[in-house]
């Protein structure tokens, strides 16, 4: 960064004139110039003063790279610990797997994961006896599964985005 030496604005390499206010800067040194001018960048320590009692570290120069400054103005609520939000996918694809489980993951909906899945396993019993009672006539009807299994993803995708504060989307359930 180069700073102007009319108004001290910082502005990028190779700029020629300020961004700020329009003065011509200064030109770059050449890259390796150093060679030429024998100054290898070394700096005097400063030797401590034992007369005085104590001595004062050298200055170091301020860095070269530019810092992050985040936006000003733009609220972002964040959760309770400080911690960010868990993104939705996490609990999106435990559920996929297993529905329900993906929502012990999201504040407050522990119970409600622990419900799905407890409705989930009771939709396994239902269909074995249907398929054992039918001589597995019924067995087609496992097809229907995978779609709880969808279903319990999204919903998760959902409760966790909600819980984000605003960070996330949910995709259905608004």
């Amino acid at each position: 960064m180069i700073a102007c030496p009319s108004c001290g604005a910082d502005n990028v390499e190779g700029t020629r004139f300020c961004v700020k206010c329009g003065t011509t800067l200064p030109t770059a040194p050449a890259p390796e110039s150093w060679r030429q001018s024998g100054d290898l960048g070394q700096q005097q320590t400063q030797q401590p003063d034992y007369q005085s009692g104590g001595y004062t570290p050298p200055q170091q120069p301020p860095s070269a790279y530019p810092t992050y400054n985040p936006p000003q103005g733009v609220y972002q609520p964040q959760p309770a610990g400080g911690q960010q939000p868990m993104h939705p996918a996490i609990p999106a694809v435990v559920s996929l797997l297993v529905p329900g489980i993906g929502l012990l993951f999201v504040p407050n909906k522990a119970g409600l994961g622990l419900g799905i899945l407890a409705a989930y396993v009771v939709l396994w019993v239902i269909m074995f006896i249907i398929a054992f009672v039918t001589l597995g006539i019924g067995t087609c009807l496992f097809i229907f599964l995978p779609l709880a299994n969808v279903a319990a993803a999204i919903h998760s995708w959902d409760e966790a985005a909600k819980a984000s504060g605003g960070q996330f989307q949910p995709i259905l359930f608004k």
